[in-house]
């Protein structure tokens, strides 16, 4: 059976076998396994003479049965069989196991030894420990192997019944408690002096053995004596080992396990104080990376402990300053580690780091402003280091933008940890830290101003973050002059940002230095309104070889967004720059011609206009900012938008007279017709950087001499749309532009929508596109109300069937599924808007009223579906809005729009404090008592309704918000209603009936709801 076993294996593991003979193989072996006689089957494979025939896989597979059985199956085992198993693996670990067994299978061997171990040691095997210290009594080439095995077995009890990381089962952890107590009677002791005396014979000749030894110590010592290892003589010797490069790795972990054993605060701080750790650490050679992650491991332990000493609240003060003092004793090392080059052993101190930190803020709220003041040198040393850890290591390989790896982003990560650090100084010493930052910064412009070849490009770099970091770490120094009139000064940061301006950082040759520098005029904008002298030096840099026509893709990419986001506050105080700028990036304002295989959005790295292109819209956007600067002479905005939108407008017009675009041959090749998505949508952006054209009608009482620009624009995407609307590229294109000429066209845009839908905006359109296009139609419903009403009349009904039609059509993958969920959505607050902005009337026109009973039968169909529970609570809003609009009479609708005005629904419209009176809609009373009311009970009551879930409990809001909407609406009607009709036919008991009554006449929508989810269960 043996044989058949390890033939079974060798198939199963084969990977040329045959896939049946494979199963079969398979099947054979999980037979054995299961099968009551099978572990013994197993035994007897791997201990059986002839055992160096047999495969490894075979004897590591029979182990592996043995050991589950020893784990799982124990008390199957008769008296018999336990001692048979005991004996089998005590006499092959000690007498048969030998050099020549691979590593693997004499640990496996060892596991199953613990796991006899284990279940036998409290009961039929309590000699066990002084059985394995004879086993050492061998001579010769045994007596090493003995030890290396009674070594392994000692890591395999621990791992066995120590270790806090597996997770086991209470009844494991009972026994395993126990077995740690019996051993802590003698066995322990016992087996420390074993390590000791192995240690003491192996430190020179066998650096593995004394390694091991060192590392049991470090995983027994959390749960034995701590005398055991704490004592004069074991803590010299490991202060030796300390120096030995073969032992400094091991001495070092058991030496923090020591300091880190748990015990009363009072016994840590004697135990600490007699270690004296502080004493040897100096002279620790750290150049070592491995080693130094060791000793900053060791030093946040002993500081953490310490803390934590110092924070018990029952040790007196005089033990409580004696922390304190030993924590200001380890303080040079936290320093040292802190500060270390490597990122790792730096990390590692950064728990210990937070802490003190910590300390000292409850050292101020304690009062000890005094001691607190004493440690400003500390908190300067933390800081400083914290800073010129924050520098980029030159000597290491960097890359920047689309070329950043792994190396860059983990020391972002490092950047990111140190600032947590530097938030709590602030915290802790405001002016420290406003003090120390400028100091730093300034120091490093003022050299590079003064001699640019004494700073590196790392300190360039690091004063630029020092800058950004500064307005999130000291938020209430976000201010460029202190005092006012004669005694106005310059801030801190004011000066900065002055110094960073002129020592010229920006033309540093370096590629990490732009973003930093334009991220940092841009998020401190406001500066230039002050101080208006610095302006045209960073204007320069924008528009030049430093900004927008850097060399490298990534910096000009971000510096367009960044140039929007900076002319964006200051539009008005950089009017007399206009046209300079608009010089400068006249060539930026030219849309490229993109390569055959390039496609809209393309994420490519490659230094092309596709690439860009997404980029570079937000340099048309701060364009139309720009123009549109309330300084600039109308007529004067007139020209600069006719003269940037013309040449747009142009290559529009000559690709579709030359019928270019019919050229491409998609969807390989999309020139052409990419292109002209690449010009409308440029236009677009142009209008977006335009004010709302009512307000500046308001202001000058004239409708502004650039709006007949845009219109002009506008019928030239209607009629490129026209002729190519089944191109998606083009329907997406004039979306987008018709999107952002809203405020800048203002009800003047009203006049494009019909021509933009008959020109195909909306009947070729996407699920996709469908979802992007509604949130728009609601928001021009909002803006334009009333006068929106024919528009929207027009639109409606095609709008609401190509809703309709896409939400009937099969779903393709995860995305379309997701797609339509949020389409879903978005239909409903669509009919939400209608009502909200009072334009249910285009719903029941003429025209429309046809379609009336398939949106009311969608919204109930989506009420009853409990797939998608924020999509029916969104229906339960729909049908408040309906019962509100046609459902209340004239006098009751102002109580009715109460009603529902205080609906914990965020994403609905605001309902109006003060309500026009609605038309009540004939036979809509009727269809609230047939159609509304029982999908009111029938949704809590259904078996997919679960009211504890979260999305259910908002929809069962939405369902009680409805319920008082319709006993406002209706009245005394309703509630007759429920008591002699609805209410008997589910039949609902009397007293529930009574009690869901009452509740419906209170005004506590809270307690409806409870009633509601406790009733309809």
């Amino acid at each position: 059976m043996e044989d058949n076993l390890e033939q079974a294996v060798a198939i199963a593991m084969d990977p040329a076998a045959d896939a049946n003979m494979q199963a079969q193989a398979i099947a054979f072996v999980n037979e054995i396994r299961a099968a009551v006689e099978g572990w013994q089957i197993c035994l007897k494979l791997f201990l059986k003479r002839q055992r160096y025939d047999a495969t490894p896989q075979a004897r590591v597979v029979a182990m592996d049965v043995v050991q589950e059985v020893m784990s799982r199956r124990y008390d199957t085992l008769d008296a018999a069989q336990r001692a048979a198993v005991r004996e089998s693996m005590w006499n092959y670990v000690t007498r048969d196991m030998d050099e020549s067994e691979p590593g693997f299978i004499r640990n496996k061997a060892i596991q199953v030894l613990v796991s006899v171990f284990a279940n036998q040691y409290l009961t039929e095997w309590p000699t066990f420990f002084e059985d394995l210290l004879v086993s050492l009594s061998a001579s010769g080439p045994r007596y090493a192997l003995m030890v290396d095995s009674f070594l392994r077995i000692s890591q395999a009890i621990d791992d066995e019944v120590a270790n806090q990381l597996i997770a086991r089962d209470p009844k494991v952890v009972n026994r395993n408690v126990k077995i740690k107590d019996q051993m802590r009677e003698g066995a322990v002791a016992q087996l420390v002096a074993t390590w000791r005396e192995i240690l003491g014979a192996s430190y020179q000749s066998n650096p593995d053995i004394a390694n091991m030894c060192l590392s049991l110590l470090a995983r027994y010592v959390a749960w034995i004596d701590i005398n055991l290892v704490a004592n004069d003589s074991f803590i010299r010797g490991l202060f030796q080992f300390l120096g030995n490069p073969d032992l400094r790795n091991s001495a070092c972990e058991c030496l923090s396990e020591i300091v880190a054993k748990g015990m009363p605060a009072v016994e840590k701080l004697r135990l600490i104080q007699a270690l004296d750790i502080t004493s040897i650490l100096h002279n620790l050679d750290t150049d070592d990376e491995e080693f130094s992650e060791r000793v900053a491991k060791l030093i946040n332990i002993l500081g953490l402990e310490l803390c934590r000493v110092w924070e018990t609240s029952t040790i007196g003060p005089d033990l409580r300053e004696n922390a304190f003092s030993l924590i200001q004793q380890v303080f040079p090392y936290l320093i040292k580690a802190l500060g270390n080059e490597y990122d790792d052993t730096s990390s590692h101190v950064f728990p210990f780091l937070q802490t003190y930190l910590g300390l000292l803020k409850k050292l101020r709220e304690l009062g000890g402003k005094d001691q607190l003041q004493a440690m400003s040198q500390n908190l300067v040393a933390i800081l400083t280091t914290i800073i010129m850890k924050m520098k980029y290591d030159e000597e290491e390989p960097h890359e920047f933008g689309s070329g950043a790896g792994d190396t860059e982003a983990m020391f972002m990560e490092i950047r990111q940890n140190l600032k947590k650090h530097i938030d709590s100084i602030a915290i802790l010493d405001l002016d420290l830290f406003v003090g120390t930052i400028s100091s730093t910064v300034c120091a490093t412009f003022d050299r590079l101003a003064s001699n640019p070849g004494s700073v590196s490009w790392s300190e360039a770099e690091l004063a630029l973050h020092l800058i950004h970091l500064f307005g999130e770490c000291a938020k209430s120094q976000m201010v460029y002059i202190i005092g006012e009139g004669n005694a106005a000064t310059i801030s801190p940061l004011g000066t900065m940002l002055a110094k960073m301006v002129t020592s010229n950082v920006s033309s540093y040759p370096h590629i990490s230095v732009p973003c930093v520098f334009f991220e940092n005029v841009t998020r401190y904008a406001h500066f230039f309104e002050s101080f208006s002298q610095y302006t045209p030096h960073v204007l320069e840099a924008f528009v030049d070889k430093r900004g927008m026509h850097h060399e490298a893709t990534f910096v000009r990419s971000r510096v367009f967004y960044l140039f929007r986001q900076f002319v964006t506050p200051l539009k008005n105080t950089l009017v007399s720059m206009v046209d300079t700028v608009l010089t400068s990036i006249s060539d930026l304002l030219v849309v490229q011609m993109p390569s055959p295989l390039e496609r809209a959005g393309d994420d490519s790295d490659d230094d092309t206009a596709a690439s860009t292109f997404d980029s570079q819209l937000y340099i048309y956007e701060a364009v139309g900012i720009l123009i549109s600067a309330e300084n600039v002479p109308e007529q004067r905005q007139a020209e600069l938008l006719q003269a940037v939108v013309a040449p747009l407008i142009a290559q529009i017009e000559e690709i579709m007279r030359q019928e270019l675009y019919k050229q491409d041959t998609p969807p390989d090749n999309v020139v052409f017709t990419l292109q002209l998505n690449h010009l409308i949508r440029a236009i677009g952006n142009v209008s977006k950087g335009f004010p709302d054209i009512a307000h500046v009608a308001r202001s000058r009482q004239t409708v502004p001499a650039w709006a007949p620009v845009f219109q002009h624009a506008l019928n030239r995407v209607v009629e490129v749309l026209r002729i190519l609307q089944t191109c998606e590229l083009i329907r997406d294109a004039a979306r987008h532009t018709f999107q952002r000429m809203v405020g800048c066209m203002g009800h003047d845009i009203l006049n494009s929508v019909g021509p933009l839908l008959t020109a195909g905006l909306l009947a070729n359109s996407t699920r996709k596109e469908l979802l992007d296009f509604l949130p728009f139609v609601s928001y021009i419903m909002h803006k334009f109300k009333p006068s929106v009403f024919p528009v929207m009349n027009e639109l409606i009904r095609p709008l609401l069937e190509r809703v309709f039609l896409s939400l009937n059509q099969p779903i393709e993958g995860t995305d379309d599924a997701l797609t339509l969920v949020e389409l879903r959505r978005a239909y409903l607050q669509l009919l939400i808007q209608i009502f909200d902005s009072d334009l249910e009337g285009i719903l029941v026109s003429e025209a429309n009223l046809s379609l009336l009973d398939t949106i009311i039968q969608s919204v109930l169909h989506f009420v009853r579906e409990a797939g998608d529970p924020n999509a029916q609570k969104t229906a339960f809003h729909v049908l408040s809005t309906m019962v509100i609009g046609w459902g209340a009479s004239a006098g009751r609708y102002a109580k009715t729009a109460d009603a529902v005005s205080t609906k914990p629904n965020k994403t609905a419209s605001k309902q109006k404090s003060d309500p026009s009176p609605k038309t009540p809609l004939p036979g809509f009373s009727q269809f609230i008592y047939q159609n509304i009311v029982p999908v009111l009970f029938e949704v809590p009551m259904s078996a997919s309704f679960d009211p504890s879930d979260g999305q259910c409990y908002l929809v069962m809001t939405e369902i009680s918000s409805l319920q008082k909407v319709i006993v406002v609406s209706q009245g005394q009607e309703y509630l007759e209603y429920l008591s002699n009709v609805y209410l008997p036919s589910i039949q609902c008991p009397p007293h529930m009936t009574q009690e869901l009554l009452t509740a419906l006449q209170q005004q506590d929508r809270g307690q409806l709801r409870k009633f509601m989810q406790v009733g309809g269960k």
